[in-house]
């Protein structure tokens, strides 16, 4: 019913949103009579304020610009390899890159789109054929579809690395590492052809128990019925109407109320920009929130599944976790080199928890370890930001380049 209410005050906030935009044309046109006054900046910021709290934001686009590599200005080829009813598997290349290492991204599925990972992947387009799992809004997939759950997730990417071939690097983002260690270790135990070369796992949920934080807590407090809560049907309006899902706005709730003194600092901010006529911030604020505003569902089996396993009973941690009726064997890996990475000032996933893939992984030979604590740099710092382009990108392109570097397993 919140669901159906919520699409209901989205069509009845068009008439004023449709106003605000009209008077934000007005203000802001270069022939207005009071345009570059103090007034006339703080009037432009307020309409500009209201007009984007009252915004539907739709899903980002990648559209990379070309890239500049060794003098050469390199356009950025987009296209989807494989399409599957809950995912499109994105490829990004360039002339340079068509037959240089393949890199695959495995998204969270957490309530933002993949899109969330454009300044991630771009650090690597100039020397990766680079692969990101796009997955699909659950409200746009038709119930004839079928369920999507944590087994399905992990089936998707052994799919897509037996479609990309061979010694592909595999990096799972946030709550992806753990179904991309999932995968990487039912490979490995099947001696899979396609197993990958490398994985490297940025602050993800591996073992929750490690280091409780605020969130990890919430399950010793909150029963996972309380949490069924959240489930709501898709109304008749989208292709997946009936569908049970997790929806993105609640999502997206979720991740404000953690540290809602920044975002309202933010807005705060981005209002003074405005009226001051600090263009480049203001349009730095737009930018980063017209991405985090744009959310999409999640099954509800997925959402309900991860819950479970992962943070409510730590299955994988435990040596538990079911993948199609087998146990998911993290010491099956023996030869797929293993990289962690978290941040020290990291609220969500505290340090150790992804750190704990490397216990798990017990049959792994040293040489083919490593883990790394970022300073300076909380969750979203991990995958992008100036930080990670100065520090963590590189880091990662050595460990993948020096792995890849080894000769081909027979």
């Amino acid at each position: 019913m919140r669901y159906r209410l919520r699409t209901l005050a989205e069509y009845s906030l068009r008439p004023l949103h449709a106003a605000l935009t009209l008077q934000h044309r007005v203000v802001t046109h270069p022939r207005h009579p009071l345009a570059g006054s103090p007034f006339n900046r703080y009037r432009a910021a307020a309409v500009e304020s209201l007009l984007r709290l009252t915004k539907d934001y739709p899903k980002q686009r990648f559209d990379y610009a070309p890239i500049e590599v060794d003098g050469q200005t390199l356009p950025v080829r987009e296209e989807v390899v494989v399409h599957k009813p809950f995912c499109e598997l994105r490829r990004f290349s360039t002339t340079r890159t068509a037959k240089a290492p393949k890199l695959l991204f495995v998204a969270a599925m957490s309530g933002h789109h993949a899109t969330l990972s454009k300044d991630t992947l771009r650090e690597f387009l100039p020397d990766f054929d680079v692969y990101i799992t796009d997955w699909v809004d659950a409200r746009l997939v038709p119930l004839a579809a079928g369920n999507f759950g944590l087994d399905d997730y992990i089936q998707y990417l052994i799919e897509f690395l037996e479609t990309l071939g061979p010694d592909v690097h595999l990096v799972g983002l946030c709550q992806a590492a753990v179904p991309a260690l999932c995968a990487a270790a039912v490979m490995a135990e099947d001696r899979h052809r396609c197993r990958p070369r490398t994985l490297s796992l940025l602050a993800g949920p591996i073992d929750v128990r490690v280091n409780p934080n605020s969130i990890s807590r919430l399950t010793e407090h909150v029963p996972l019925a309380v949490m069924r809560l959240n489930i709501h049907k898709v109304p008749r309006k989208y292709p997946g109407a009936g569908r049970r899902v997790f929806p993105g706005y609640l999502q997206l709730m979720n991740f404000i109320s953690l540290n809602p003194r920044t975002h309202l600092k933010k807005h705060l901010q981005f209002f003074r920009d405005v009226s001051q006529g600090n263009d480049a911030a203001a349009a730095k604020h737009r930018d980063f929130y017209d991405e985090y505003n744009a959310v999409m569902d999640a099954t509800a089996e997925f959402y309900l599944e991860t819950l479970e396993r992962v943070f409510f009973d730590q299955q994988l941690a435990k040596g538990t976790l079911q993948y199609k009726g087998r146990t998911v064997n993290c010491a099956a890996i023996r030869d797929i080199a293993l990289l962690t990475l978290e941040g020290e000032d990291d609220d969500m996933v505290a340090i150790g928890v992804t750190g704990a893939a490397q216990g798990l992984c017990s049959s792994l030979p040293e040489r083919l370890r490593e883990h790394h604590v970022q300073s300076g740099v909380g969750h979203y710092g991990v995958f992008n930001g100036s930080i990670f382009k100065a520090q963590i990108a590189p880091r990662m392109r050595a460990f993948m380049q020096r792995h890849g570097q080894a000769a081909r397993r027979a």
